[in-house]
Protein backbone atom coordinates (compact mmCIF):
# COMPACT_ATOMS: atom_id res chain seq x y z
CA UNK A 1 0.00 0.00 0.00
CA UNK A 2 1.25 3.38 -0.85
CA UNK A 3 2.10 5.84 1.88
CA UNK A 4 0.90 9.18 1.49
CA UNK A 5 2.22 12.33 3.60
CA UNK A 6 -0.25 14.59 4.70
CA UNK A 7 0.08 18.45 4.85
CA UNK A 8 -1.93 19.62 8.05
CA UNK A 9 -3.37 23.36 7.17
CA UNK A 10 -0.31 24.10 4.61
CA UNK A 11 2.23 22.83 3.16
CA UNK A 12 5.61 23.89 3.01
CA UNK A 13 7.25 25.76 0.05
CA UNK A 14 9.20 23.12 -1.52
CA UNK A 15 12.32 22.39 -1.05
CA UNK A 16 12.82 21.93 2.32
CA UNK A 17 15.37 20.40 4.79
CA UNK A 18 14.03 18.24 6.91
CA UNK A 19 16.69 17.65 10.01
CA UNK A 20 16.14 13.56 10.42
CA UNK A 21 18.31 13.38 13.63
CA UNK A 22 21.25 12.30 12.37
CA UNK A 23 21.15 13.97 8.66
CA UNK A 24 19.36 16.67 7.09
CA UNK A 25 17.30 14.86 3.94
CA UNK A 26 16.10 17.69 0.74
CA UNK A 27 12.96 16.86 -0.52
CA UNK A 28 12.45 19.24 -3.35
CA UNK A 29 8.12 18.36 -4.02
CA UNK A 30 5.23 17.20 -2.23
CA UNK A 31 6.04 13.51 -4.71
CA UNK A 32 9.80 13.80 -3.21
CA UNK A 33 8.20 13.62 0.20
CA UNK A 34 6.15 10.83 -0.93
CA UNK A 35 8.78 8.78 -2.38
CA UNK A 36 11.75 9.28 0.45
CA UNK A 37 9.79 10.06 3.84
CA UNK A 38 8.08 6.67 4.19
CA UNK A 39 11.20 4.67 3.80
CA UNK A 40 13.29 6.60 5.76
CA UNK A 41 11.13 4.49 8.65
CA UNK A 42 11.37 7.81 11.17
CA UNK A 43 9.43 7.04 14.42
CA UNK A 44 8.88 9.23 17.68
CA UNK A 45 9.34 12.95 18.24
CA UNK A 46 8.72 15.43 15.37
CA UNK A 47 11.23 16.28 13.07
CA UNK A 48 12.16 20.15 12.08
CA UNK A 49 11.52 20.90 8.62
CA UNK A 50 12.45 24.11 7.51
CA UNK A 51 10.75 25.52 4.11
CA UNK A 52 12.08 27.61 1.53
CA UNK A 53 10.30 30.84 2.36
CA UNK A 54 12.61 29.80 6.13
CA UNK A 55 9.40 28.80 7.83
CA UNK A 56 9.39 26.43 10.77
CA UNK A 57 7.36 23.08 10.00
CA UNK A 58 7.49 19.34 12.05
CA UNK A 59 7.25 16.16 10.37
CA UNK A 60 5.14 14.30 12.49
CA UNK A 61 6.01 10.08 11.79
CA UNK A 62 3.64 8.38 13.45
CA UNK A 63 0.57 10.79 11.69
CA UNK A 64 2.76 10.85 8.26
CA UNK A 65 1.75 14.48 8.16
CA UNK A 66 3.93 18.00 7.93
CA UNK A 67 2.57 21.15 9.60
CA UNK A 68 3.21 24.34 10.35
CA UNK A 69 2.38 23.35 13.89
CA UNK A 70 6.03 23.41 15.74
CA UNK A 71 7.36 25.47 18.49
CA UNK A 72 10.52 26.48 16.04
CA UNK A 73 8.73 28.60 13.80
CA UNK A 74 11.45 30.92 13.33
CA UNK A 75 15.10 29.85 11.96
CA UNK A 76 18.69 32.23 12.05
CA UNK A 77 21.00 32.27 9.88
CA UNK A 78 23.56 30.44 12.83
CA UNK A 79 21.37 28.67 13.72
CA UNK A 80 20.14 26.80 10.16
CA UNK A 81 23.99 27.16 9.65
CA UNK A 82 25.25 25.54 12.97
CA UNK A 83 22.40 22.30 11.81
CA UNK A 84 24.10 21.45 8.72
CA UNK A 85 27.39 21.31 10.17
CA UNK A 86 26.12 18.95 13.05
CA UNK A 87 24.35 16.70 10.83
CA UNK A 88 26.46 17.12 7.61
CA UNK A 89 29.30 13.93 6.96
CA UNK A 90 33.27 14.39 7.79
CA UNK A 91 33.83 14.94 4.25
CA UNK A 92 30.62 17.50 3.24
CA UNK A 93 32.08 20.82 2.44
CA UNK A 94 31.50 23.22 5.46
CA UNK A 95 29.71 26.24 5.03
CA UNK A 96 31.89 29.02 4.59
CA UNK A 97 30.18 32.22 3.22
CA UNK A 98 29.45 35.58 5.55
CA UNK A 99 26.35 35.25 6.83
CA UNK A 100 25.88 38.79 7.65
CA UNK A 101 26.11 39.16 3.88
CA UNK A 102 23.46 37.04 3.18
CA UNK A 103 19.32 37.09 3.33
CA UNK A 104 17.87 34.08 5.04
CA UNK A 105 16.31 32.25 2.46
CA UNK A 106 19.56 32.57 0.40
CA UNK A 107 21.20 30.63 3.16
CA UNK A 108 18.66 27.94 3.34
CA UNK A 109 19.03 28.01 -0.81
CA UNK A 110 22.91 27.31 0.02
CA UNK A 111 22.55 24.71 2.50
CA UNK A 112 20.33 23.02 0.03
CA UNK A 113 22.73 22.76 -2.79
CA UNK A 114 25.68 21.63 -0.06
CA UNK A 115 23.07 19.14 1.40
CA UNK A 116 21.73 17.92 -2.64
CA UNK A 117 25.77 17.93 -3.71
CA UNK A 118 27.03 15.85 -0.96
CA UNK A 119 24.20 13.54 -1.03
CA UNK A 120 25.08 13.08 -4.86
CA UNK A 121 28.55 12.10 -4.23
CA UNK A 122 27.82 9.58 -1.11
CA UNK A 123 25.54 8.16 -3.88
CA UNK A 124 28.71 8.02 -6.87
CA UNK A 125 31.27 6.49 -4.36
CA UNK A 126 28.64 3.75 -2.97
CA UNK A 127 28.13 2.89 -6.64
CA UNK A 128 31.90 2.79 -7.15
CA UNK A 129 32.28 0.72 -4.39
Amino acid sequence: METRINYFFRKPKFPILLDTGTELIVLRTAADCEARLPSLGLTGDPRPVIDARVEGFAFYPEQETITPLTLKKDWKKAEIVALYHARKRPEAPAYTRSLSARKLADVVADIVALVTADRAAADASARKA
